[in-house]
């Protein structure tokens, strides 16, 4: 009887602590919902400063081109943007499916049918997810920030 009565408070321990367990990894996982939420709106702002810039890249170049004394290291320089640009959107919408895919798995996290290691195995592949987010987006700002410096050298007239 001893022997079940200890075999008792054992099971019950540890079904306590594995929702204490459980408790913790939602508090954990909540606040990877919110560096995510964080990382989406950087992530539009980022998408919108973009857009800009294209639109400003493809105005410019068109205005390069219609003036005969165009420095052809100039046009260059646009067509070097356009591409990056054009794989930055690229990086953009994946970013963003990144991003959109941590919100379709918050009713399954949250429900009591995964498994901690499986709630803990999230939450890493999460966090390596947002820690790629934010490089990837920082990347990103820098080279709109080039381009943008660049293009605003193009911009002035040139004084011989």
């Amino acid at each position: 009887m001893r022997k079940l009565m200890l075999l008792g408070v054992l099971a019950a321990s540890t079904l306590i602590s594995c929702d204490d367990t459980r408790k913790v990894l939602h508090d954990q996982y909540l606040e990877f919902v919110m560096h995510t939420d964080s990382l989406d709106v950087v992530h539009d702002a980022m998408s919108v400063r973009h857009d800009a810039l294209k639109t400003d890249t493809r105005t410019l170049s068109q205005k390069l081109k219609d003036v005969e004394e165009t420095d052809s290291i100039a046009i260059a320089d646009l067509a070097k943007h356009q591409v990056l640009l054009k794989q930055q959107a690229t990086s953009l919408s994946k970013l963003k499916k990144l991003i959109e895919s941590h919100a379709d798995v918050k009713t399954y996290f949250m429900s009591d049918s995964i498994s901690v290691e499986d709630m803990e195995a999230q939450l890493l592949e999460m966090e390596a997810n947002n820690s790629d987010i934010a490089a990837r987006l920082t990347k990103i700002k820098a080279e709109l920030k080039m381009i943008e410096k660049e293009q605003e050298s193009l911009k002035k007239p040139e004084t011989h």
